[in-house]
């Protein structure tokens, strides 16, 4: 049974979250990993066993405490053990090369690193503390399962304030060094709590978990099962996109955020069994750009979908639209979560009336603490009483949003604005592109010019002189593209955000010009 300090309020948490479902649904299904099963019964006792070895360890709150690991029941296990003694779970991405992680490790300063032992080379450059090696095959004898399955006697419980720190979550560093997002347990699960309202879900969710818990999208949906009791399914690190369906169907697995790469592939896969596909929500991002192409979940699948927005410094989703609407309102990121208010600011912070432009802002209990030992970056973020999103949008009369694109990648062209946004979005009504994306690349006569990537469907042919043709009544001359490359894939990171830093960085040369 999980400790509780009779000194230690009943504060929102994941771990209050975990508490209730240990309590009132004990022995239902919690996370399903390869071969382990665990119900929330043993998940607290897991997370119990972990926090009393942590403290005996020296472990105070406010240590930094690492995780390296591939997603599943070891991951949740540590980042749940850290809320419930007040230390702070650095989510290191295994994408990375050494140096970043030994930049980020620098930074955090971490006295502890839980790592998959795939994963140890990444770590040959980095101070990270002692190490802890996580078997992700759950050996009944390594170190891990030893921890976690033991009886430890009963530590001195620390006192834990209301706002602790639970995780912190680099970004992507679009704009130089990464920066640790400080997240709060309270505002983790404030997240969660909005997510489940929102989509409706009940303890009956099973979660198909492939989007890396290092990141918002997935921290946020597997939070969500813990706030409705629900399942989350992990799939395997290796498992591709037939895999991961016949593991939605086995499991029969109701929800998913599997981004395209993994889900568009299963049109060609049966992905209806014996009349059957257990999938009922679907959730897509913000840069969708075209909804029909989620068309077939809704239609053949019988799949809810939604699309929406967010950032890593509002835990996830802050907005969401329906599908129905998204086809309405083909641009819109939707209507703002429950706990969640946006509105759109000037430079100077002072909030815009509907329909003009600005910057997106959000405010609510899921919003970030702060930037790790980065003061001018976090008062530049919160200062004005919102968090300042660095994105671009309007909302209207409705209260829709509207997202025009990141402030860094406005392209200014003659003494005009472009942002990106619109012209990705006259490409994607072009049925012969498969995809696109433009950036701003240096011109001597405008300052700044569009210049657009094209991947053309297979089969499928346009030049550029019928690009320009096609622009022509749908947006301004200025913003239409100036330069056109054709090439075979564009950068996207592991949910589909395209890079245009990337993109800018390329050459310009003249036969590219339209």
């Amino acid at each position: 049974m999980s400790h509780v300090p009779a000194s230690h309020p009943r504060d929102l948490s994941m771990d209050t979250l975990l508490r209730a479902c240990a309590t009132r649904l004990a022995g239902r299904e919690a996370a399903v990993d390869g071969s382990q099963r665990l119900t929330y019964g043993d998940l607290d006792a897991r997370v119990e066993a972990l926090a009393r070895w942590l403290l005996a360890k020296g472990i105070v709150p406010g240590d930094r405490v690492a995780l390296l690991l591939t997603d599943g029941a070891p991951f949740l296990t540590v980042l749940l053990a850290c809320g419930r003694i007040g230390a702070i779970a650095v989510l290191l991405n295994w994408r990375l090369a050494p140096g970043e992680i030994a930049w980020i490790a620098g930074n955090a300063e971490p006295a502890m690193t839980f790592a998959n032992p795939r994963f140890l080379a990444l770590l040959a450059e980095a101070e990270a503390g002692e190490m802890i090696e996580v078997d992700e095959g759950h050996d009944p004898h390594g170190a891990f399962e030893e921890i976690v399955t033991r009886t430890y006697d009963p530590p001195a419980w620390p006192d834990l304030p209301p706002e602790r720190p639970l995780y912190m979550m680099y970004t992507s560093g679009t704009t130089g060094r990464p920066k640790g997002c400080l997240q709060a347990g309270s505002a983790v699960a404030s997240s969660a709590l909005g997510f489940c309202v929102r989509r409706g879900f009940s303890p009956a969710e099973r979660l198909l978990s492939v989007n890396p818990m290092f990141h918002v999208v997935g921290m946020q949906q597997v939070a969500a099962m813990l706030a409705c009791g629900g399942t989350s399914v992990f799939a395997g690190r290796d498992d591709d996109s037939a895999a991961i369906l016949d593991l939605l169907h086995r499991e029969g697995c109701t929800t998913t955020s599997a981004f395209p790469q993994i889900s568009f592939p299963w049109q060609a896969m049966q992905p209806i069994r014996e009349g059957i596909m257990p999938l009922t929500n679907y959730t897509g991002g913000s840069g969708m750009g075209r909804p029909q192409i989620y068309e077939f979940i809704e239609r053949d699948w019988d799949a809810r979908v939604v699309g929406g927005y967010g950032q890593t410094e509002v835990c996830g989703f802050a907005t969401f639209i329906d599908y129905p609407d998204m086809l309405d309102h083909p641009r819109s990121i939707g209507w703002p979560m429950p706990h969640v208010e946006m509105t759109i600011l000037d430079p100077d912070g002072n909030q815009l009336p509907p329909g003009e432009e600005g910057e997106i802002a959000l405010r609510g209990p899921s919003v970030m603490l702060g930037y790790w030992r980065n003061q001018e970056a976090s008062e530049a973020a919160l200062g004005h009483g919102w968090l300042r999103t660095g994105d671009l949008g309007t909302m209207d009369s409705a209260g829709l949003g509207y997202l025009l694109g990141r402030a860094k990648e406005l392209i200014k062209t003659g003494g005009e604005n472009v942002y990106p946004a619109e012209v990705d979005a006259v490409f994607a009504e072009m049925p012969e592109v498969a995809d696109a994306g433009c950036c701003g690349v240096p011109d001597r006569q405008w300052g700044e010019a569009v210049k657009a990537f094209v991947v053309l469907k297979p089969g499928m042919e346009l030049t550029r002189e019928e690009i320009t043709a096609r622009f022509k009544g749908k947006i301004a001359g200025y913003k239409r593209p100036r330069y056109i490359e054709f090439v075979d894939k564009l950068p996207r990171d592991p949910i589909g955000k395209l890079l245009r830093r990337e993109l800018s960085a390329r050459p310009v040369s003249e036969d590219q010009a339209a």
